[in-house]
């Protein structure tokens, strides 16, 4: 009886550790629910898909800014899942409603045969670190914490590198 249950506790030791792995995971240096990591992972999807449509804009070619139509609505649709109403607002109007929301900037260059430049860049740019703030609200309360995740979110999307090479496929 006693060998049975020598062999038993490692199994229940190694069970005990998986499932606690399981439950809680890392990003940025913060431990987050399995949950939150996850809406994490698909945040980073589609601000992929949004950097990689904002990289390829051509203000000659109207499926670029199709493409970047697209992807500023799938973000604005799976990134406020988890968002207060106000925060949701906000996202809206970042990405979609607001004169210097990034869809209104992309359709105006586009529709005016823009060609991107710098201040075009930063108009997008500052727009889309304000979006990527609000990604974060919801994933942590501590505003140290938001920190680490968001520079981690930067930092794995590559957006400051991909930021600036908006529009330089014109």
């Amino acid at each position: 009886m006693k060998k049975k249950i020598y062999w038993l506790i490692p199994f229940l030791i190694l069970g005990l550790f998986l499932t606690g792995c399981s439950r809680n995971k890392v990003y940025g240096t913060v431990v987050i629910s399995s949950e939150k990591y996850n809406q994490v992972q698909t945040d980073k999807k589609y601000v992929n898909q949004l950097l990689k449509s904002l990289e390829k804009f051509d203000s000659e070619k109207p499926e670029t800014a199709q493409n970047i139509y697209s992807a500023v609505n799938k973000l604005n649709k799976e990134a406020s899942k988890n968002m207060t109403k106000q925060d949701k607002k906000k996202l809206r109007e970042l990405l979609i409603t607001n004169d210097k929301s990034i869809k209104n900037i992309i359709k105006n260059a586009y529709q005016n045969h823009y060609g991107f430049d710098d201040d075009l860049s930063g108009s997008i740019s500052t727009e889309f670190y304000k979006v990527i703030h609000l990604i974060i609200n919801p994933i942590t309360k501590q505003s140290a914490n938001r920190k680490k995740v968001y520079n981690q979110f930067i930092k794995d999307t590559k957006a400051q590198q991909k930021l600036n090479n908006v529009g330089t496929t014109q």
